[in-house]
């Protein structure tokens, strides 16, 4: 199964967006399944302001590739024009894509970005 596809199939069950974008690609992050599950946890129903998914697919590039803003601000460039904003409030208030979509997206751009 790619990870597209798991991060869509974690989002369907008792996980949550950053979660199930985290817990896709722990091993990208260089973390076990359980340990993403848990830092992914508290950023998730926009606590982290931007998106839970988009926010855990930054910390999928920089643990990967150490604090390079340039990715990060790639990735949130390449999620805004797919949705059409970053933050989980605009997104949800607008009704612009839902929870599964962002992660199906996010998980996509992300798996995009880590082939090049």
């Amino acid at each position: 199964m790619d990870k597209i596809s798991q991060a869509v199939d974690y989002m369907n069950g008792p996980y949550s967006c950053s979660q199930s974008i985290l817990c896709a690609f722990c091993d990208d992050a260089g973390l076990s399944h359980d340990e993403a599950k848990k830092a992914a946890a508290p950023y998730s129903g926009g606590r982290a302001i931007k998106c839970g998914a988009l926010y855990a697919g930054e910390m999928v590039l920089k643990a990967k590739f150490g604090e390079d803003t340039k990715l990060v601000d790639e990735l949130d460039k390449k999620f805004q024009a797919k949705i059409g904003a970053i933050n989980c409030r605009d997104i949800r208030r607008n009704n612009l894509r839902p929870c599964v979509g962002c992660v199906e997206d996010s998980a996509a751009i992300l798996q995009e970005m880590l082939k090049n």
